[in-house]
């Protein structure tokens, strides 16, 4: 057993690292400015890093060779040609008159903290290399092979951080762009960090290291960097698993006033409080230890005992050791704190964010709160309230044509969407992306590449103003008409200004379609005042000289309302002139049931809550679907027999007979039946005897 001495010897070791708060001993720029390194272009690039407190510091910025080769040889870096070897082939780029950044070297001074920091004129997307030289009593710090160009964050979860996509192989196998250069990294902490605290490196894309990237930033990237044909760099920190309140700044948080967030954030701040406190992280990791001896203890007695009965050992289950609360999984504004905080002096084009799966398992409810926050906060950390914002929405996951009634009680995937739908429909620097249609039964779909192409397109058309459609139509207005309902959409510019010369456009023209031709439009659903949801019969239609797409359900004679792909996995099937997905909606305001797990009793009371509603829509679903084959069977008959009056007099009282029959053939109902009124029996009789004297004759 560990000493006393040696164990709190330990824990103030593990206490000491965690706060990884050393001054800097040298001239060094911050971890993100390393080789490689893409500069955003346009914007003033800011160049920072540590030296001892008072240091001078003289940062040069530079394309010239002679001045890199220079500093390159001062820095002990000096480059040697790689002679002989296999035969390579290597992707290079040819530029036709570049554009040349003009040196230039800025003065600066380390802080009391030893941070210094300078500021260079924007410059112009160049592939010319380029070298950041920082120099302060002789001492020299180098980042080389920088280029200028376009700079994104990637954030979110596991679906932003996956790397395997299907045709992977056949992509990375020729993704030969010394151009597109990546880098990533994950971390969490309770506090705005200033500095990564892990060391990190920037990577240009070649076949060998493609395979590594995540794939949706990957893919993103190669889209822009070869329709822009300039740098483009991508930084990804997506960590799987993650909840929106993470991505968040924690003074955002702190603004939001709702029972669940100040739960949250007060019980964190309690966690996060102990490891604080050096005694009471001894007094924890004393206790850990001492059950861990207990833990032992039992286990040799259980052993010896099971030895004795000629049984198998038990296995040995040691506690768990008390994890760091301050750099947990994904606490309030952790990884915020601990991935973008530290590089808001970066230049930046935009950020694309992917997340919300986390939020579908009873976490929904807080999402309404969080999520608006995020694209608030990314552009709060980088001082840029313009800075776009894309939302990657969820993809079709779980079960597949589930029943409305039950749909809209607690399909998780369709809340978020519908959070991030509403969030961001009024911000004209932010729109969410949807991706339905690439989905599948596995939360993490291999479908990859179509996500990046409608990001993409996104980026291109609304950040880069580049004439691409890049969405399908989108929903703007619903009208009611006796027992129907009309919905009215919009266009992507680019389509529209295709098709508005045209006085009398046809309907697909204007309209989003089945991606599946002329098939069945599917996925709608409508609701009257009970808030009762149905299937909803779709079809194109004029209203008032214009067209729309025409509901009708024949269980509801009122409709007031109507949604769109509701449902985990939708089966909407709708697309705009592109083969874009139609995003997915709803034209109602009624309240969703609350999800939430914030403790162990409202998780309890949430979880009875939906289980009791979706028992109600399992039954309001059989009770639907008995009514509309009361209604569908007549039609049927109709057109099977059209024409044929005996054929339709016989098929009828073939169901009359079928229905009799089930009073003797079902079990259940028979037993019934005999306790029944014997009135009601006799009629029963009746009816059966009048049955086959109209068959007799």
């Amino acid at each position: 057993m560990r000493t006393r001495s040696s164990f709190l010897t330990f824990v103030l070791a593990l206490f000491t690292a965690s706060c990884f708060a050393a001054e800097p001993e040298s001239l060094r720029f911050a971890k993100i400015l390393s080789d490689h390194v893409v500069l955003q272009q346009g914007k003033p690039i800011t160049i920072w890093g540590w030296a001892k407190p008072g240091t001078a510091v003289k940062v040069t910025l530079t394309q010239d060779a002679a001045s890199g080769k220079k500093a390159e040889d001062e820095a002990g870096l000096e480059g040697k040609a790689d002679e002989g070897g296999d035969y390579s082939v290597t992707v290079r780029y040819v530029e036709k008159n570049p554009p040349r950044l003009q040196e230039k070297t800025l003065s600066a001074k380390a802080d009391k903290q030893g941070r210094w920091s300078v500021s260079f004129p924007p410059a112009k997307a160049s592939f010319l290399p380029t070298w950041v030289i920082a120099r302060g009593d002789d001492e020299i710090a180098l980042v080389r092979n920088a280029l200028i160009g376009e700079v994104w964050i990637c954030a979110g979860q596991s679906n932003m951080g996956w790397s395997g996509f299907n045709r992977k192989g056949r992509e990375s196998g020729s993704a030969d762009f010394p151009g597109l250069r990546y880098v990533a990294w994950e971390d969490s902490w309770y506090k705005p960090l200033d500095e990564i605290k892990r060391k990190v490196g920037w990577q240009e894309c070649t076949p060998e290291t493609a395979p590594r990237f995540s794939a949706v930033p990957y893919l993103f990237g190669t889209f822009l960097h070869r329709y822009l044909k300039v740098p483009v760099g991508i930084i990804n920190v997506a960590r799987g698993g993650t909840l929106g309140q993470t991505w968040c700044l924690r003074s955002e948080l702190d603004s939001i006033d709702d029972k669940i967030i100040k739960t949250v954030l007060a019980d964190y701040d309690a966690e996060t409080a102990v490891w604080d406190d050096e005694k009471q992280v001894a007094d924890l990791m004393k206790q850990w230890e001492s059950d861990g001896e207990k833990a032992k203890a039992e286990h040799k007695e259980k052993a010896a005992k099971a030895e004795a009965e000629g049984k198998k050992p038990p296995r040995l289950r040691m506690p768990k050791k008390p994890g760091d609360s301050r750099s947990a999984w994904s606490p309030p504004a952790g990884l915020f704190n601990a991935t973008v905080m530290p590089i808001r002096d970066l230049g930046l084009r935009g950020v694309l964010y992917y997340q919300g799966e986390n939020n579908n398992f009873m976490r929904w409810t807080r999402y309404e709160h969080t999520f608006p926050k995020v694209p608030v906060s990314f552009r709060k950390a980088f001082r840029d309230d313009t800075l776009p914002f894309g939302c990657i929405s969820q993809p079709g996951w779980g079960t597949f044509g589930i029943d409305p009634e039950v749909a809209t009680v607690a399909e998780g995937y369709a809340i978020i969407r519908d959070v991030q739908r509403r969030a961001l429909k009024d911000d004209p620097l932010s729109d969410m992306i949807a991706t339905y249609p690439t989905g599948n039964s596995y939360i993490h779909p291999a479908e990859k590449l179509p996500v990046a192409e409608y990001a993409s397109l996104w980026a291109l058309a609304k950040v880069y103003k580049e004439p691409v459609v890049h969405r399908g139509n989108e929903f703007v207005d619903m009208k009611i008409k006796e027992d129907k309902l009309y919905l009215f959409f919009d266009q992507d510019p680019v389509v529209h200004e295709r098709w508005k010369h045209i006085e009398n456009n046809a309907y697909w023209q204007v309209l989003p379609c089945p991606r599946e031709g002329n098939a069945e439009l599917q996925g709608f659903i409508i609701s009257g005042k009970d808030r009762r949801w149905y299937p909803a019969k779709a079809r194109n239609a004029k209203l008032d000289n214009k067209w729309c797409i025409e509901l009708t359900s024949d269980l509801v004679k009122e409709p007031v309302a109507a949604r769109y792909g509701w449902a985990n996995w939708p089966t909407g099937n709708l697309v705009g002139r592109e083969r874009l997905p139609l995003a997915t909606f709803r034209t109602d305001e009624w309240p969703i049931p609350e999800g939430v797990n914030y403790t162990r009793e409202a998780k309890e009371a949430s979880s009875a809550k939906i289980k009791e509603l979706q028992e109600i829509g399992k039954m309001q679903a059989l009770d639907r679907k008995i009514r509309q084959l009361q209604i569908d069977l007549p039609r049927l008959e109709a057109e099977l027999f059209r024409g044929d009056a005996t054929g339709q007099i016989e098929s009828k009282l073939a169901r009359i007979d079928g229905i009799l029959n089930e009073f003797e053939s079902d079990s259940w109902l028979s037993h019934q039946l005999k306790g029944h009124d014997p009135e009601f029996v006799a009629k029963l009789k009746a009816v059966r005897a009048s049955l086959e004297g109209m068959r007799k004759k």
